[in-house]
């Protein structure tokens, strides 16, 4: 049925449902032959499922929750780093940086590091598979029939308020550390509204676009962060003489995408977590879903 609560669905329903479905997802993504993008996917079921669980967190107790987000979490950050070297080789692809001795030093240096993390996946997809299981009976065990739209709306309510200090405190340092916890506070709201678009008007659609627009931004910046790193590195050990040009080329890249960042960032996070409230509020009022 989708990543979204079905008008006339309970949310006990709809949370047991999704969940379901996003861990079969990231389980079968795990079993794909194309390991790169297949491990890519797994992840972002696995933040839709945080996101699912932070939704609802008022509606758990503080342990549980507590339990249940850092096991999902680990499940990600368990095959994560393929990922990040997937995204790297990408990025330097769009660069056409691997055309340069010093982007040709960091495209070898990254493939030898997938060839020895793909030897691993058989071992590492047992373990997160294994972590998986344990969530899905520990979600399925616990009871959301006293769950109400008040406490949907106070999950994401607590989602948006923490969107909404990153974000301040990105644009007052504008740190690769700052921008990328922005960028994970901003993909839980915008994973968290996915939830109730079809319980709201058509203009929640927009804010939805504005945060996957925001997040694609900061998430091509850090990409882009990453492989700067690298190729740093990279040079200290062996000096080429195209790195100042090619480091230049995506320093000027990453300015252009904060900019837009910071400004999708106004519109987003520019109402007071009050009025964010209210508004969501009144997107659910009258729905069947509790």
């Amino acid at each position: 049925m989708g990543y979204r609560i079905e008008i006339g669905e309970s949310l006990a329903a709809a949370f047991g449902r999704i969940a379901a479905e996003e861990i079969d997802l990231a389980a079968a993504e795990l079993r794909r032959p194309n390991r790169g993008e297949a491990v890519h996917n797994a992840r972002k079921a696995l933040k839709r499922l945080r996101a699912l669980l932070r939704s609802l967190r008022v509606a758990f107790p503080k342990r549980f929750f507590r339990a249940e987000n850092r096991r999902i979490a680990a499940a990600g950050r368990t095959i994560s780093p393929l990922r990040d070297v997937h995204v790297q080789l990408r990025t330097l692809g769009k660069l056409k940086a691997a055309a340069s001795l010093a982007g040709d030093h960091v495209r070898r240096q990254l493939l030898r590091r997938q060839s020895s993390f793909i030897r691993r996946i058989p071992a590492l997809r047992q373990t997160v598979r294994a972590m998986l299981d344990v969530s899905r009976q520990s979600l399925a065990s616990w009871s959301l029939r006293k769950a109400t739209a008040e406490d949907l709306v106070a999950g994401l309510k607590r989602i948006y308020k923490q969107g909404r200090v990153t974000f301040k405190t990105a644009r007052a340092s504008p740190t690769p550390a700052h921008l990328h916890e922005w960028r994970k506070k901003s993909k839980l709201l915008g994973h968290g509204l996915e939830l109730i678009k079809g319980l709201g008007p058509a203009k929640l659609s927009r804010t939805i676009r504005r945060s996957n627009a925001l997040t694609e931004a900061l998430g091509d910046d850090h990409d882009l962060f990453m492989v700067l790193s690298a190729l740093n590195q990279e040079n200290k050990a062996n000096q080429a003489s195209d790195f100042r040009p090619l480091a230049r080329r995506i320093s000027l890249k990453r300015v252009k995408l904060q900019r837009r960042a910071f400004r999708l960032g106004e519109k987003l996070y520019g109402e007071k977590p009050v009025c964010f409230e209210q508004r969501l509020d009144r997107y659910l009022r009258g729905r069947k879903h509790t």
